[in-house]
């Protein structure tokens, strides 16, 4: 059983298993395994895949139905959502307030995370960003998520928020590099029929 394993075992197979199925994400780490033991301490039964989605909006899987626009670099979007960490969407101008990418899925989702990663771009991160959302991609949500890029994978994550259109806004400048997007993704769950 799980109770008979210590939490660096735990952390170590999670990060293995995710890893094989091609996810992306951080390592996970004993401190995180930790904590959900000390919060799900009273659960005796299996978890469900509906149940850990909950918790854990996978990623969704539909980019290449995905419809990107930009303020700057239009032509280099496809970079950014064709799983090729060598490929990049960047707008080949030094980061300014205003620059924006958007994203039209092809239905309404419910979704929790964005995350940027500049690859080997590794200072082209937002230094500043905005995240809005809607559904119909006339009428706009207030601000779902502002926050400063740290480094090259910026995850933006925010409440569960229905929206088939997501816009992500640059709010500072760099005056020395440009804004680039090796990959994006895009974490939650469809919501077919709605």
């Amino acid at each position: 059983s799980m109770a008979t394993n210590d939490n660096d075992w735990i952390a170590n197979i999670t990060t293995y298993i995710r890893n094989s199925f091609g996810n992306k994400a951080e390592p996970t780490r004993a401190k995180q395994v930790a904590k959900l033991r000390d919060k799900f301490k009273s659960r005796k039964e299996p978890w469900t895949q509906a149940e850990l989605e909950k918790i854990y909006p996978p990623v969704l899987a539909n980019q290449k139905l995905w419809k990107l626009t930009a303020s700057h670099g239009q032509s280099e979007l496809k970079g950014c959502v064709d799983d090729n960490m060598s490929s990049r969407f960047t707008t080949g101008k030094i980061q300014s307030p205003g620059m924006w990418v958007q994203v039209e899925l092809p239905e309404i989702s419910e979704l929790t995370q964005i995350t940027l990663d500049a690859g080997t771009s590794t200072g082209d991160y937002p230094r500043g960003y905005e995240v809005v959302a809607s559904v119909d991609g006339k009428t706009w949500s207030k601000a779902i998520a502002r926050g400063d890029g740290k480094s090259a994978i910026t995850k933006i994550k925010f409440p569960a928020t229905k929206a088939k259109f997501l816009k992500i806004t640059q709010t500072k400048r760099h005056s020395g590099l440009y804004w680039s997007i090796h990959e994006m993704s895009l974490n939650g769950k469809e919501l077919a029929g709605r």
